[in-house]
């Protein structure tokens, strides 16, 4: 503390900088279309699409195969996506019109073709052929072509179960250039579905042009897209000595067999049935999963905090999470391999009584009469959530219903999904009528009692993160609200999960480091670059992006090298997202080139110009450049797209203080403090802002302010003690510098502070 805090606010230099973590939402199934010039493209952009020679096609395992083949012709991933064509489009095409809000839809035919007019909230009319189906039951999805390679879905689709068209997006509007209109990034089929519906599928993204040359081996969900390329097993299998050749070398061909261990099976299916950020241009069969893929652990805000589902976040994290898991169940042991159905019906509970006792298959385990609701295991054991309008779709953790958490922390329980006319406390002493009082002690009780409580002391976290018992997958969870709420044990345990034998467990723990002080961060994050799998390394390269080898340990330069070029490449693969291209600007602001973080900042929002955090890490880089006037156009423009969001106002007043524009700087201060009263450093600077143009009355209560707020912020007191001073209210002057000696005793600027105050009494 010194003379200078009183300028502290118009010498800050840099000061609107928000930093989020890269979150990128794979995964939607949505869709798209074109204008009527860009019909006669598609033709030649089809020819386009490659085949790989290593990839042989479902025909060549037909003959030898055709049990195999037989389930699968008609599954859900025989029907990924499809030709248009009468024998695959579901949807009406007999001249239906179909309005959602603003838009309207005419879907007719012409001919062979299956089309749509496309109206827009502008009132003009737009015609597209529908090229590919997208999906069987319970919806249809469909695209169209825009040029450029693009192939979109349209927010449209047909629902297979009642037969009628339906929106997507449901009173929604979405402005022609926002992400999430059907025209922009969060319909497009290349990077948001594609790769899960095809087989050996490319990309093939051009930044420069913004363009796809995107290529597939298959069109559909084809025998490799699980087994890997067959050309090798093909050509053994057609050679002279085929009759010869042992068991074990042809498996040696395929990744995926009969007898397949637990984990080899769950890397296969895992990449299409997670929520996770591609990490690779290719994945490769046979490769560990966090080598491609970088998995999301399950908690806030796509998780309820115990774990469960919540957003669109398919199966494996939550499976993961189950004791199932932990006792080696794969998802053949459920699913058919080849047509996806299940083994069994749910119904009649013989699939689940494949392995578990017949008692739970009685009234004195479920208390539910016989052929009702309720009777059946995945009724109360297997709740579930409908996404994509209808899409019912359940959550794999298999867990226990715990309506007395419903009560305590407002998550769902399977009771209250059937019972939807009673409440979490009717359930809770359902519950505990048949099976007794809850014990209190079982994992999602500490989970979401760090949630509620916003810390990471509370009892039995730092065991649960410990506990080998239990499944990894809650460990993780564990392990991040540990960093989530960081206190003075964080850096000890967040180093401990680094050296857990669960590559998942690392990457939760090198994650929960975004919070810890930097030396702590930059310490600890070193020791994951030789980590066995890409994705935390990646991780890690994140943190120090900014560093030069020399001042790495010695012993880990080449590994930083080699894993901020994995970082990069990762960027590459992803950079037709605006997420990719801000965190690109991170790392450019990170190695100080702040030219090219500009221009990554720019591409994110030209992209979604609604994506606020690229939006004001865009003002904090021009502001550091001296581009002051349109650093404030973008920070405007966050005010008008996101009014409640107060960080953008409080960014404004710090700049309009930096160009001495006070009266401005007050308001937009005042502003932001009606979105954010709990934030004391923004009542201090307002406090600051007051006085600088002599409002002393006014600065006086917005320094008591922020003092009530962090009562030991030093610099709150001393701001209050210069205004006093200024004022020659010396007694008042006195009162908090006597504060301040008890926050910071034995301090020598404090004493002479104290000293200087008495000697003007």
């Amino acid at each position: 503390m010194n003379e200078n805090t009183l300028t502290a606010l118009a010498g800050m230099g840099p000061v609107l900088k928000i930093i989020l973590i890269l979150s990128l939402l794979l995964g939607f199934f949505l869709a798209y279309s074109c204008s009527r010039e860009g019909i006669e493209d598609v033709q030649g952009e089809i020819s386009a699409f490659e085949r790989v020679h290593s990839f042989v096609g479902d025909q060549s395992c037909q003959s030898c195969h055709e049990q195999a083949w037989d389930d699968w012709k008609g599954s859900h991933h025989d029907y990924a996506i499809a030709e248009a064509g009468q024998d695959v489009v579901r949807g009406d095409f007999n001249d239906a019109h179909f309005v959602d809000g603003e838009e309207a839809y005419r879907f007719y035919r012409q001919g062979e073709d299956f089309m749509v007019d496309y109206t827009g909230a502008d009132g003009q009319t737009e015609t597209y052929r529908i090229v590919y189906t997208f999906g069987w039951e319970p919806l249809q999805q469909y695209l169209v072509y825009i040029g450029q390679g693009k192939y979109q879905a349209l927010h449209a689709a047909w629902d297979t179960l009642e037969e009628k068209w339906f929106s997507l997006y449901p009173y929604e509007t979405f402005e022609p250039d926002d992400w999430m209109h059907w025209r922009r990034g969060a319909m497009n089929w290349n990077t948001m579905c594609a790769d899960c519906h095809s087989t050996n599928l490319k990309q093939n993204y051009d930044p420069d042009t913004d363009s796809f040359h995107t290529t597939w081996s298959v069109l559909n969900v084809s025998c490799e897209a699980c087994h890997g390329p067959g050309k090798d097993h093909v050509e053994l299998m057609n050679s002279p000595d085929a009759d010869n050749i042992p068991i074990e070398r042809i498996r040696r061909d395929l990744d995926l067999v009969r007898f397949t261990p637990q984990m080899t099976e769950l890397n296969t299916c895992a990449p299409c049935h997670s929520f996770r950020q591609k990490l690779t241009e290719e994945y490769i069969h046979g490769d560990p999963y966090l080598d491609h893929f970088d998995l999301r652990v399950a908690h806030p805000p796509y998780y309820f905090a115990d774990g469960q589902i919540l957003e669109e976040v398919y199966v494996y994290g939550s499976f993961l999470q189950s004791r199932k898991f932990m006792e080696g169940v794969q998802c053949t042991d459920c699913h058919n391999p080849h047509s996806i159905q299940l083994r069994e019906p749910l119904t009649n509970n013989r699939l689940c009584l494949m392995c578990h006792e017949p008692s739970y298959d009685t009234y004195a385990h479920h208390f539910h009469e016989p052929n009702t609701s309720g009777t059946a295991c995945v009724d109360c054991h297997m709740d579930g959530r409908v996404y994509m309008g209808n899409d019912f779709r359940r959550d794999h953790s298999f867990r226990v219903p715990r309506p007395h958490q419903s009560v305590q922390f407002g998550t769902p329980n399977s009771c209250n999904s059937c019972h939807t006319d009673e409440t979490p406390e009717w359930a809770a002493a359902a519950i505990e009528e048949w099976y007794g009082a809850p014990s209190g002690d079982h994992y999602t009780d500490v989970l979401l009692k760090a949630d509620a409580e916003q810390r990471s002391d509370v009892a039995g976290l730092k065991e649960l993160a410990a506990d080998e018992r239990q499944p990894e997958m809650i460990r993780a969870i564990a392990v991040w609200y540990t960093g989530r709420f960081p206190n003075d044990d964080t850096g000890e345990i967040l180093e401990l999960a680094m050296q857990s034998e669960s590559g998942l467990i690392r990457n939760s723990a090198i994650r929960a480091l975004e919070n810890l002080p930097d030396e702590v961060r930059h310490r600890l994050s070193q020791k994951a670059l030789d980590d066995e799998f890409r994705a935390n390394r990646i991780a890690a390269a994140r943190y120090l992006a900014g560093f030069s080898p020399h001042e790495i340990e010695r012993g880990l330069r080449d590994h930083f090298t080699n894993a901020l070029q994995e970082y990069v490449t990762y960027l590459d693969v992803n950079a037709y997202f605006p997420q990719a291209q801000m965190s690109r600007g991170q790392m450019y602001e990170q190695q100080g080139d702040l030219q090219r973080a500009m221009e990554a900042y720019r591409n994110a929002v030209s992209r979604d110009p609604y994506f606020t955090p690229a939006r004001i890490n865009l003002a904090y880089v021009l502001n550091r450049l001296g581009s002051n006037e349109e650093a404030e156009f973008h920070l405007r423009t966050v005010t008008e797209q996101d009014p409640e969001f107060g960080d953008a106002y409080y960014s404004l007043g710090l700049l309009m203080a930096e160009m001495n524009r006070m009266p401005d700087a007050i308001g937009w201060f005042r502003e932001a403090a009606e979105r954010m009263p709990d934030h004391g450093r923004l009542f201090y600077n307002l406090a600051i802002a007051h006085q600088t143009v002599g409002e002393r009355e006014e600065a006086e209560e917005a320094y008591t302010t922020a003092i009530g707020l962090e009562p030991g912020n030093g610099d709150f007191r001393y701001g209050l003690i210069t205004l006093y001073m200024q004022q020659e209210h010396y007694n008042k002057a006195l009162e908090q510098a006597e504060h301040l000696n008890r926050i910071f005793p034995n301090n020598r600027q404090v004493e002479q502070l104290l000293q200087t105050i008495r000697q003007r009494l």
